[in-house]
């Protein structure tokens, strides 16, 4: 019986963690407000995305935007209201990709303190270089992967991902504009019959920004610049 009670205690506290839980902005004040701000740049275009939570980071409790509460996105004096998606996150887009442009978001109230401060700018756009059409093989066969590079020593990744490997990412140290995966690196899925299958290449080009000093201290704001490209690999 004991037992029984435990398992079902168990079960209720693994269910609640995965709970996504939301509360009116009403109720927090913006110290308690932590937003995940990113930009994110492809194509010739940008997206602006705010995910507020309560309780840091990453909590599973959101914050929905009420009561004259809003987030407001600014580009070069050009202000849009983010529109929610979904419980807690707010979006717009802009027509621009262009490196150093800077954006402004910010949380608007009226009944607590602003947070105006948000700002980041965009690192450099980059496109990624020709990649293998010889199907290499993940086994014997290096990888190198070009894009144009950049001076302003931005962050780059990369993560790799196929039907036929398990994802693997990259963090790349500088931005020298070229990057092995060597061989071997990419773990076939396939045990001991691995196969062929097409591989995605996304890399990112990401430049960290300044947090308003009036959201929860875990609050961070970041411009991203993404890309992606395929080739085929064999086993």
């Amino acid at each position: 019986m004991k037992i029984g009670l435990i398992a079902v205690v168990a079960l209720t506290v693994a269910t609640g963690c995965a709970k996504k839980e939301t509360t009116s902005s009403s109720n927090i004040r913006t110290k308690g407000i932590a937003a995940t701000i990113t930009v994110t740049a492809g194509g010739s275009s940008s997206e602006v995305e705010a995910i507020l939570r309560v309780g840091g980071d990453e909590s599973n409790t959101y914050v929905i935007l009420e009561n004259g509460d809003k987030m407001v996105a600014d580009v070069g004096g050009d202000k849009k209201d983010m529109q929610a998606q979904s419980e807690g996150v707010y979006q717009a887009s802009y027509g621009t990709n262009a490196a150093d442009t800077e954006f402004k978001v910010m949380l608007e109230r009226d009944e607590d303190d602003d947070a105006l401060g948000n700002v980041v700018k965009l690192p450099p756009p980059f496109a990624i270089g020709a990649l293998p059409t010889n199907s290499p093989s993940r086994a014997t066969d290096d990888v190198t992967v070009t894009w144009d590079a950049a001076t302003a020593g931005d962050d780059m990744t990369m993560k790799v991902k196929g039907s036929c490997i398990f994802d693997e990412e990259f963090d790349i140290p500088g931005d020298s504009g070229s990057f092995v995966i060597e061989k071997g690196k990419l773990e076939s899925t396939g045990g001991s019959n691995p196969e062929s299958c097409d591989l995605e290449i996304t890399m990112w080009r990401t430049r960290k920004g300044t947090v308003d000093s009036a959201l929860d201290n875990e609050s961070t704001i970041k411009a991203t610049q993404r890309r992606t490209a395929k080739f085929t690999s064999a086993p």
